[in-house]
């Protein structure tokens, strides 16, 4: 009997225990035509997914689970009118978004990072100063929140040194490719450095990296993505006597060392819009999952990114230039994603329209609509983005399809601005109790 009790304890003290931090993540949108007065906090009235997130009367999203998150919030203008909208946190500006063209309807949005502590609130408010016009109707959403649980607090590795957010707060003027170097503290990490403006990958895995711009009055925003020399899409925009808004998502695989920067483009002059209270161009990165290269990587983890190289019109957006597709999800003969696993996933989708025409995709989960990107603006190239938290069951298809067959995309194999990425959130941990091969008792 004591031989029994004996190994039963050298067994326990070698188990390794799960724990797991319950998932939160959500995306809510807006339905209506809104017209908001100064400094008015946006209420969503569509929960398009909630897992596990807590609001307070207003709106704000509440934090119960301390760690880092992802905040992405997207809108559209009427037209002729303006978007000027801002994420806080708690009292606290962290960064805006701003659209409007004289001809046109005007998209915009942003992404950040934030570490949260318990009871710390997120919201959106318009400008204090200023009225804002959004469009929305039922199967046409546009505005959209999202917030994802990214990195808890709960475990030991909280990705402090994999993640990094970063704004600039002050006008950017650049004219032959120069490197962004982003100056605005958002969630600081020794990965990103701003004396170069260049992340450099601490350890090996896959990354999602999200940036967003805007230009100055009647100017131009063209800004790349590099991963380490090799370009890897851009975000470009153009509204004559108007403020042009673009961003860009992508998932890379990365080895430590590796780096990851942006740049405008090559004998272009870029001008970017920013002061230390109207922060637009955000830079952020952070650690999906780490490689572990004596396993499967195709099965350690789900996520994909591709992007069009090509111009395209037609229905069903089919992106043929892929960054990543861990665990084969997405097929880029369908433009189709295909859950492998129930959970909870995380959608970003960018478009540019060619020169004088339109962008209207649209995601779906299944044959379910879900949200929006629009864009259009006489005389010139339209952005749109946006991005949305979906509940998926093994099996489930998720795919962009433009509204209509005319819409024309803009692609080439150096202009990389339709894009589409997604990834499932696993935020599983192992715990070992008990040292390995320790006699306790």
């Amino acid at each position: 009997m004591e031989d029994k009790i004996y190994l039963f304890f050298i067994l326990l003290s070698n188990t390794v225990f799960c724990q797991f931090a319950d998932n939160v993540a959500f995306t809510l949108g807006q339905t209506k035509h809104l017209y908001l007065s100064h400094g008015e906090q946006i209420a969503y009235n569509k929960v398009i997914t909630n897992k596990s997130a807590t609001f307070d009367p207003q709106g704000s999203f509440i934090c119960r689970k301390p760690g880092i998150y992802a905040f992405h919030f997207f809108s559209l203008a009427h037209t002729q009118s303006k978007i000027w909208i801002e994420l806080y946190k708690n009292t606290n500006y962290i960064c805006s978004v701003y659209g409007y063209t004289s001809h046109g309807y005007a998209d915009a949005g942003n992404s950040v990072l934030l570490h949260l502590n318990l009871n710390d609130h997120v919201s959106i408010r318009t400008h204090q100063s200023y009225n804002t016009t959004l469009f929305g109707t039922d199967d046409e959403i546009y505005t959209t929140f999202s917030g994802i649980l990214l990195s808890s607090d709960l475990f030991e590795h909280a990705y402090e040194d994999v993640t990094f957010s970063m704004g600039i707060d002050h006008h950017f003027h650049a004219t032959n490719g120069e490197i962004v170097k982003y100056n605005k503290l958002i969630v600081e990490s020794d990965a990103y450095n701003p004396l170069t403006g260049v992340f450099t990958a601490p350890e090996d895995g896959t990354y999602i990296f999200h940036y967003h711009g805007l230009a100055q009055n009647n100017q131009l925003i063209w800004l790349e993505l590099y991963h380490n020399k090799d370009y890897v899409n851009a975000a470009y925009g153009h509204t004559v006597s108007g403020f042009a808004d673009a961003g860009n998502t992508a998932i890379l695989h990365l080895r430590s060392g590796d780096h990851v920067y942006i740049k405008t483009r090559n004998n272009r002059a870029v001008d970017l819009f920013g002061t230390p209270n109207e922060v637009y161009a955000t830079f952020s990165g952070i650690l999906l999952a780490p490689i572990t290269h004596d396993s499967d990587d195709s099965q350690s983890e789900t996520s994909f990114s591709a992007g069009l190289s090509h111009h395209f019109s037609g229905t069903t957006l089919i992106f043929d230039r892929i960054f990543s597709n861990r665990g084969g999800g997405y097929s880029p003969a369908t433009g189709y994603f295909t859950a492998r696993e129930s959970g909870i996933y995380v959608f970003h989708f960018h478009a540019l329209s060619r020169s004088d025409a339109k962008v209207w995709a649209e995601l779906y989960h299944n044959y379910h609509y879900i949200d929006s990107l629009y864009g259009r603006s006489n005389g010139e190239f339209a952005a749109g983005s946006n991005a949305a938290v979906l509940d998926l069951v093994s099996g489930d298809t998720v795919f962009l399809k433009s509204r209509q067959s005319t819409n024309s995309y803009f692609g080439a194999p150096d202009e990389v601005y339709c894009t589409f990425s997604g990834y499932k959130i696993n935020l599983e941990e192992q715990i070992t109790i008990g040292n390995p091969g320790q006699i306790i008792g």
